[in-house]
Protein backbone atom coordinates (compact mmCIF):
# COMPACT_ATOMS: atom_id res chain seq x y z
CA UNK A 1 0.00 0.00 0.00
CA UNK A 2 1.38 3.42 -0.93
CA UNK A 3 0.27 6.69 1.34
CA UNK A 4 0.20 10.34 -0.29
CA UNK A 5 1.41 12.82 2.44
CA UNK A 6 2.97 16.37 2.14
CA UNK A 7 5.22 15.51 5.03
CA UNK A 8 6.99 12.89 3.22
CA UNK A 9 8.47 15.58 0.72
CA UNK A 10 8.51 12.68 -2.12
CA UNK A 11 9.84 13.98 -5.65
CA UNK A 12 6.50 12.41 -7.34
CA UNK A 13 5.52 12.24 -11.01
CA UNK A 14 2.44 11.37 -12.62
CA UNK A 15 3.50 9.67 -15.73
CA UNK A 16 0.73 9.16 -17.80
CA UNK A 17 0.34 6.70 -21.27
CA UNK A 18 -1.64 7.20 -23.90
CA UNK A 19 -2.43 4.04 -26.20
CA UNK A 20 -4.66 3.08 -28.92
CA UNK A 21 -6.18 0.52 -26.80
CA UNK A 22 -6.49 -2.02 -24.31
CA UNK A 23 -3.35 -4.10 -26.40
CA UNK A 24 -1.33 -1.29 -25.83
CA UNK A 25 -2.69 -1.42 -21.98
CA UNK A 26 -1.94 -4.92 -21.82
CA UNK A 27 1.65 -4.60 -23.19
CA UNK A 28 2.62 -1.63 -20.84
CA UNK A 29 1.57 -4.00 -17.34
CA UNK A 30 3.38 -7.25 -18.99
CA UNK A 31 6.54 -5.02 -19.37
CA UNK A 32 6.10 -3.19 -15.47
CA UNK A 33 5.32 -6.65 -13.93
CA UNK A 34 8.76 -7.78 -15.29
CA UNK A 35 10.84 -5.47 -13.56
CA UNK A 36 12.82 -6.47 -10.49
CA UNK A 37 11.27 -5.74 -7.03
CA UNK A 38 11.79 -1.89 -6.29
CA UNK A 39 14.12 -2.25 -3.50
CA UNK A 40 17.19 -2.77 -6.05
CA UNK A 41 16.20 0.18 -7.21
CA UNK A 42 18.05 3.03 -5.51
CA UNK A 43 15.51 6.01 -3.99
CA UNK A 44 12.48 4.27 -5.65
CA UNK A 45 9.33 4.34 -3.21
CA UNK A 46 6.85 2.94 -5.51
CA UNK A 47 4.90 3.03 -8.54
CA UNK A 48 1.51 2.50 -9.02
CA UNK A 49 -0.11 1.49 -11.76
CA UNK A 50 -3.55 2.65 -12.74
CA UNK A 51 -5.97 1.04 -15.70
CA UNK A 52 -7.92 3.81 -17.19
CA UNK A 53 -10.75 2.80 -17.87
CA UNK A 54 -11.13 4.40 -21.56
CA UNK A 55 -9.05 1.12 -22.02
CA UNK A 56 -6.35 3.65 -23.83
CA UNK A 57 -4.97 4.94 -21.28
CA UNK A 58 -1.96 4.19 -18.21
CA UNK A 59 -1.53 6.42 -14.91
CA UNK A 60 2.20 5.65 -12.69
CA UNK A 61 2.08 7.63 -10.04
CA UNK A 62 5.79 7.15 -9.03
CA UNK A 63 7.23 8.34 -5.53
CA UNK A 64 11.20 9.16 -5.40
CA UNK A 65 13.39 10.21 -2.22
CA UNK A 66 14.60 12.96 -4.53
CA UNK A 67 14.89 14.74 -7.46
CA UNK A 68 18.13 12.96 -8.34
CA UNK A 69 17.74 9.21 -7.39
CA UNK A 70 15.03 9.65 -10.63
CA UNK A 71 17.46 11.35 -12.98
CA UNK A 72 20.06 8.29 -12.15
CA UNK A 73 17.20 6.04 -12.87
CA UNK A 74 16.15 7.63 -16.21
CA UNK A 75 20.12 7.49 -17.01
CA UNK A 76 19.82 3.58 -16.85
CA UNK A 77 20.36 1.82 -20.32
CA UNK A 78 18.08 -0.71 -19.36
CA UNK A 79 15.80 2.06 -18.54
CA UNK A 80 16.23 3.91 -21.80
CA UNK A 81 15.34 0.62 -23.26
CA UNK A 82 12.26 0.07 -21.30
CA UNK A 83 11.10 3.63 -22.07
CA UNK A 84 11.50 3.14 -25.93
CA UNK A 85 9.70 -0.14 -25.76
CA UNK A 86 6.71 1.58 -24.11
CA UNK A 87 6.77 4.33 -26.22
CA UNK A 88 6.60 1.88 -29.16
CA UNK A 89 2.94 1.52 -27.90
CA UNK A 90 2.20 4.72 -25.96
CA UNK A 91 2.51 8.56 -25.66
CA UNK A 92 3.85 9.67 -22.42
CA UNK A 93 2.56 13.04 -20.55
CA UNK A 94 5.64 13.05 -17.38
CA UNK A 95 4.56 15.44 -15.28
CA UNK A 96 6.73 16.08 -11.89
CA UNK A 97 5.21 16.96 -8.63
CA UNK A 98 5.55 18.37 -5.19
CA UNK A 99 2.17 17.13 -2.49
CA UNK A 100 1.10 20.49 -1.58
CA UNK A 101 -2.16 19.60 0.00
CA UNK A 102 -4.06 16.29 0.85
CA UNK A 103 -7.40 15.40 2.56
CA UNK A 104 -7.98 13.80 5.70
CA UNK A 105 -7.49 10.96 6.15
CA UNK A 106 -4.81 11.60 3.23
CA UNK A 107 -4.98 8.87 0.39
CA UNK A 108 -3.93 5.29 0.58
CA UNK A 109 -3.36 3.46 -2.85
CA UNK A 110 -4.23 -0.19 -2.24
CA UNK A 111 -4.85 -3.24 -4.11
CA UNK A 112 -7.21 -4.50 -1.66
CA UNK A 113 -9.00 -1.37 -1.57
CA UNK A 114 -9.27 -0.43 -5.44
CA UNK A 115 -11.00 2.55 -5.44
CA UNK A 116 -12.77 4.99 -8.21
CA UNK A 117 -9.73 7.35 -9.25
CA UNK A 118 -9.90 10.48 -10.83
CA UNK A 119 -6.98 12.75 -11.46
CA UNK A 120 -7.43 16.06 -12.84
CA UNK A 121 -4.83 17.64 -14.60
CA UNK A 122 -4.92 21.59 -14.87
CA UNK A 123 -2.61 23.36 -17.06
CA UNK A 124 -2.22 27.18 -17.02
CA UNK A 125 0.39 30.14 -17.44
CA UNK A 126 3.44 29.98 -14.87
CA UNK A 127 1.42 33.22 -13.29
CA UNK A 128 -1.22 31.47 -12.73
CA UNK A 129 -0.83 28.33 -11.03
CA UNK A 130 -0.88 30.00 -7.69
CA UNK A 131 -4.71 30.72 -8.52
CA UNK A 132 -5.23 27.69 -9.39
CA UNK A 133 -3.72 25.97 -6.21
CA UNK A 134 -5.57 27.97 -4.27
CA UNK A 135 -9.10 26.75 -6.11
CA UNK A 136 -7.88 23.30 -5.96
CA UNK A 137 -6.52 23.05 -2.67
CA UNK A 138 -10.06 24.79 -1.21
CA UNK A 139 -11.96 21.49 0.46
CA UNK A 140 -15.76 22.33 0.39
CA UNK A 141 -17.90 21.62 3.74
CA UNK A 142 -19.72 19.68 1.76
CA UNK A 143 -17.06 17.31 0.81
CA UNK A 144 -16.81 15.46 4.52
CA UNK A 145 -20.41 14.13 3.82
CA UNK A 146 -20.86 13.69 0.14
CA UNK A 147 -21.44 9.95 -0.79
CA UNK A 148 -19.23 8.11 -1.99
CA UNK A 149 -16.42 9.98 -1.39
CA UNK A 150 -13.33 9.09 -0.05
CA UNK A 151 -9.99 11.51 -0.11
CA UNK A 152 -8.01 13.21 -2.36
CA UNK A 153 -4.25 14.91 -2.79
CA UNK A 154 -3.12 18.16 -4.71
CA UNK A 155 -0.15 18.55 -6.61
CA UNK A 156 2.29 21.38 -7.24
CA UNK A 157 3.82 20.83 -11.21
CA UNK A 158 7.70 21.69 -10.44
CA UNK A 159 7.62 23.07 -14.16
CA UNK A 160 5.11 25.95 -13.07
CA UNK A 161 2.46 25.22 -15.57
CA UNK A 162 0.63 22.33 -13.70
CA UNK A 163 -1.55 21.27 -11.23
CA UNK A 164 -2.90 17.60 -10.78
CA UNK A 165 -5.35 16.35 -8.08
CA UNK A 166 -5.58 12.77 -7.27
CA UNK A 167 -9.17 12.03 -5.70
CA UNK A 168 -10.64 8.75 -4.91
CA UNK A 169 -14.47 7.86 -4.47
CA UNK A 170 -15.90 4.10 -3.98
CA UNK A 171 -17.55 4.06 -7.21
CA UNK A 172 -18.15 6.24 -10.45
CA UNK A 173 -21.76 6.89 -10.05
CA UNK A 174 -20.72 8.84 -6.18
CA UNK A 175 -18.30 10.72 -8.84
CA UNK A 176 -20.71 11.93 -11.14
CA UNK A 177 -23.28 12.80 -9.33
CA UNK A 178 -20.92 15.18 -7.05
CA UNK A 179 -19.69 16.34 -10.31
CA UNK A 180 -23.45 16.94 -11.43
CA UNK A 181 -24.29 19.50 -8.37
CA UNK A 182 -25.29 23.16 -8.19
CA UNK A 183 -21.20 24.85 -8.60
CA UNK A 184 -20.13 28.32 -7.61
CA UNK A 185 -18.11 29.81 -9.95
CA UNK A 186 -14.68 29.39 -10.61
CA UNK A 187 -12.00 31.36 -10.35
CA UNK A 188 -10.05 29.37 -13.12
CA UNK A 189 -12.72 29.68 -15.37
CA UNK A 190 -11.89 33.34 -15.96
CA UNK A 191 -7.74 32.46 -16.50
CA UNK A 192 -6.72 32.49 -20.61
CA UNK A 193 -5.06 29.25 -22.11
CA UNK A 194 -6.25 27.46 -18.76
CA UNK A 195 -6.49 23.43 -19.93
CA UNK A 196 -8.22 20.69 -17.74
CA UNK A 197 -8.13 16.87 -18.17
CA UNK A 198 -9.66 14.41 -16.08
CA UNK A 199 -8.63 10.50 -16.33
CA UNK A 200 -10.34 7.75 -14.63
CA UNK A 201 -8.65 4.77 -13.29
CA UNK A 202 -8.35 1.92 -10.99
CA UNK A 203 -5.13 0.49 -9.37
CA UNK A 204 -4.00 -2.46 -11.15
CA UNK A 205 -0.63 -3.07 -9.69
CA UNK A 206 2.14 -1.44 -7.24
CA UNK A 207 5.74 -2.00 -7.16
CA UNK A 208 7.51 -0.65 -3.88
CA UNK A 209 9.86 -1.49 -1.27
CA UNK A 210 9.13 -3.46 1.54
Amino acid sequence: MSSIRVEDGYFTLFNIFHTDGPEGQKVLFDQWRSLPPANVQPGLISGNFHRGLDGRSVVNYAQWESKEAYDAFMSERATQGRLGSALNVSRLDNIPCEVVHTWRPEPHISLDRPLFTVVIVVRSAPEDQETVLKEMTYDPPELATTAGYVSHAVHRGLDGEHVVKLAQWEDEDSFRAFLARPKEPSAIDGLDGVTVELHFSEIEYIRERV
